[in-house]
């Protein structure tokens, strides 16, 4: 989805919770008027939440009728295609998230498995900044994102509590522009076999996302795996 303004984001928030809070089977959102009204904003940032909501399929916009609330969609979890960050993914299937960053360090022989490295186009020397994500206590989610060896050495205190967008501005020195994902598989090796509990050779489901900066330059590359017994991946699409 393209970049919209922070207040707009928030009031779409606010949208959500107030179309989770809907009686059984009322599926119309109040006028434009009257949630102007409730949410304390002007038509403009209002129409622009709800351009997001409807982008992202929450509800459907229909001239003459209004913004029809799809509750399928609300009730899906785990969407990898909505505009949240991978904790709040996590998080929408239900329970506590936690995640433990640790510092950029220059790579270990063998960190990756020979098909892994595969997607990496990072010439080394590199840095590898690694995340564990967990749902309940057990283990979600691991990522490794990778940067060029000039990166900047980060302490552990100075990434433990950055988003991904601000790690990667605090390594690189450069804003965020856009990421292409690409979806592969894999089968466990050392690492994923150690943080999930798998069997070294367990298939696995891997992200080979691509991170760039405003001048189209390469800032990071990442690998996100999900442990299959606690990640289930949903998509949204729209027919037109």
């Amino acid at each position: 989805m393209s970049k919209r303004s922070p207040l707009a984001r928030t009031v779409g928030e606010r949208l959500l919770e107030l179309m989770r809070a809907l009686p059984e089977g009322e599926r119309r959102l109040p006028s434009e008027e009257e949630l102007c009204g409730r949410l304390d904003v002007s038509r403009a940032t209002l129409r622009e939440a709800l351009s997001l909501l409807d982008r992202a399929g929450f509800l459907t916009k229909r001239h003459g009728v209004g913004n029809i609330v799809n509750p399928s969609v609300l009730r899906t979890t785990m969407r990898f295609d909505a505009e949240v960050n991978l904790r709040r993914m996590l998080e929408s299937g239900g329970g506590r998230t936690k995640t433990i960053r640790f510092a950029p360090r220059p790579e270990e022989q063998d960190l990756l498995s020979g098909e892994v490295s595969l997607h990496v186009t990072t010439p080394r020397p590199r840095l590898v900044q690694r995340s564990e994500h967990m749902l309940n206590d057990m283990p979600a989610v691991l990522t490794f994102n990778i940067f060029s060896s000039g990166g900047r050495r980060l302490k552990e205190e100075q990434v433990r509590e950055l988003s991904y967008g601000e790690l990667v501005r605090a390594v690189t020195g450069e804003e965020l522009s856009h990421t292409i994902t690409a979806f592969s598989a894999c089968r466990s090796w050392r690492e994923t076999t150690a943080f999930f509990g798998l069997e070294e050779g367990a298939p696995l489901l891997f992200w080979a996302q691509r991170s760039f900066g405003l001048k189209d330059e390469l800032l990071c590359e990442s690998l996100v795996f999900f442990n299959p017994a606690q990640v289930t991946l949903h998509s949204f699409n729209r027919w037109e």
